[in-house]
């Protein structure tokens, strides 16, 4: 199933976006270093179970985002605007990698009203990751990208170095054994092979640490208002497995947290085992709707 092209709108910038099917939304947010593509075995699934999944492009990733402010609150309110922009809410976020982290952010700044349930990949709450993080050396030595990535003069060194080293490098360290289609790992080398693009999104890593963070800080690391879904790679080579477990606390979820590992699969298990990963994400999205439908049913009678 081909992709309806879109294009949605960031602080009046044209954004854009690829879209399947018709029905309840599905705002789909891509991470690091990826684009909407990623989610190209995802659409035409939860376009046949009805649901209608708009992936738009991010802050950096395109010559018109590359907006200074990147921000994880200022990723939520696009997320939120993109929401209003297609109709309006409540709507269901899907995100991977820093998308999931937006995801988590968008959820508390919207409420139910606007967000009504997540499903996010790779990546736990960061409210349960740090404290795991330092009982945990071996998930440091895998996060120490990171702290390249401070600089943005380093960052552009590293990811751009030779064809675009650094990003084969971090696709395959980070999902051992997979190859990815041609189309999408070319994609996302022209993509990020400007240092312009380079320095813009590693420009998230950078922005997390620096002053006025404050308010980006509270919406991470906050209780999620809606039912979550987190799915794991086993063999993810970014996040560890172990330490997602011991990072997805319940108490940052009240209404509800599922944990899901997805086996033969590394960071980017929404490409490697789609088939896996969109039956488990269907089922808990819809198991998880039926259960709002009969609270609402209840709450009215």
């Amino acid at each position: 199933m081909e992709p309806e092209r879109l294009t949605l709108t960031i602080e009046g910038q044209p954004c854009p976006a690829l879209a399947w099917g018709d029905g309840p939304l599905v705002l789909a947010l891509h991470g690091f270093p990826d684009l909407p593509l990623t989610w190209r075995h995802q659409g035409p699934a939860f376009a046949r179970a009805g649901f209608r999944l708009v992936a738009p492009t991010l802050r950096g990733y395109h010559p018109d985002l590359r907006l200074p402010d990147v921000r994880v609150a200022t990723l939520a309110r696009d997320a939120l605007a993109q929401i209003e922009q297609l109709g309006g809410g409540p709507a269901v976020i899907l995100g991977h990698d820093w998308g999931a982290v937006i995801a988590v952010a968008a959820a508390r700044l919207g409420g139910g009203s606007r967000v009504r349930a997540l499903i996010t990949l790779a990546v736990p709450h960061l409210g349960g990751a740090l404290g795991a993080l330092v009982r945990d050396p071996a998930q440091l030595l895998r996060s120490a990208y990171m702290l390249r990535f401070q600089r943005a003069a380093a960052a552009r060194a590293w990811l751009g170095a030779g064809d675009m080293q650094g990003v084969r490098t971090l696709w395959a360290r980070w999902s051992p054994g997979y190859e990815p289609e041609p189309e999408a790992l070319h994609a996302v080398l022209d993509a990020l092979r400007s240092p312009e693009a380079q320095t813009a999104t590693t420009a998230y890593y950078r922005q997390a640490l620096r002053p006025g963070a404050g308010e980006s800080w509270g919406l991470m690391l906050g209780e999620v208002p809606c039912p979550t879904l987190l799915m794991m790679g086993e063999d993810d080579g970014c996040m560890g497995w172990t330490f997602a477990q011991r990072a997805a606390r319940p108490e940052h979820f009240p209404a509800g947290l599922t944990v899901l590992g997805v086996p033969g699969a590394g960071h980017f298990a929404h490409q490697e085992r789609p088939d896996v990963v969109n039956d488990a994400a269907l089922a808990w999205l819809q198991r998880a709707l039926r259960g709002q439908s009969a609270q609402s049913q209840s709450g009215a009678s």
